[in-house]
């Protein structure tokens, strides 16, 4: 039984962001904007998939995983404010609901993106290598990521330059993230995690060839 809802759930996750690619890349404007609005809600959608194969819904767990949520949230908070950490940037509005400029789900993506990275590297036993590891695949996404942000409206980066500060910051930020999840939780088990990240790396990848 396990593994039939692993599988179901593997295949909607994979037709709900093919619908998602088709929809950004080859519909009229109206309903590539209709597609854009579903963002926010294809994200919660992914981490409730997700964490239902979460094993194991300790206090420590979710302490941990509400720190890491804010942690991104707040540092988000602070580059926009100042420009300090990743760069001079802005959020544009296809990520929903905003506190302070910054998007609520930001939080929400950090955790998503620590949790499935910590699940996928959960064998490689030394915390530093683990961590420099997972950082190191974070930032790789992230590279994937911006060039679509910035087309998609998701944020903005002043005189339209990412700039290497950015990369350097997504690094540090998660190698210190990585290290407090794997330090409180241990080695985090999730069999659906590979999955998710495969697919976060393929919906990027994808759209960066299409738009």
């Amino acid at each position: 039984m396990r593994n039939k809802w692993f599988y179901i759930h593997s295949f909607n996750l994979i037709i709900i962001y093919i619908v998602g690619i088709c929809g950004i890349a080859f519909t009229n404007s109206n309903q590539h904007l209709l597609f854009l609005q579903l963002t926010p809600l294809n994200l919660i959608v992914t981490i409730g998939f997700t964490l239902l194969f979460h094993p194991s819904w300790s206090k420590k767990f979710i302490l941990s995983g509400l720190m890491v949520l804010l942690f991104g949230f707040f540092v988000e908070v602070i580059g926009v404010k100042t420009g300090w950490i990743f760069g001079n940037y802005w959020y544009g509005t296809t990520l929903g609901f905003q506190l302070t400029e910054v998007p609520v789900l930001i939080g929400v993506n950090w955790f998503l993106l620590v949790y499935i990275i910590s699940a996928v590297f959960n064998k490689t036993k030394n915390i530093f290598l683990f961590a420099g590891i997972a950082a190191a695949v974070m930032t790789l996404l992230d590279v994937f990521i911006e060039p679509v942000a910035i087309k998609l409206d998701f944020w903005q980066w002043q005189n339209n330059v990412i700039p290497f500060q950015n990369y350097v910051a997504w690094y540090l930020i998660s190698f210190l993230l990585f290290l407090f999840f794997r330090r409180v939780n241990g080695a985090i088990q999730n069999r659906i995690a590979i999955i998710v990240l495969a697919i976060q790396f393929l919906f990027f990848a994808i759209l960066n060839l299409l738009l």
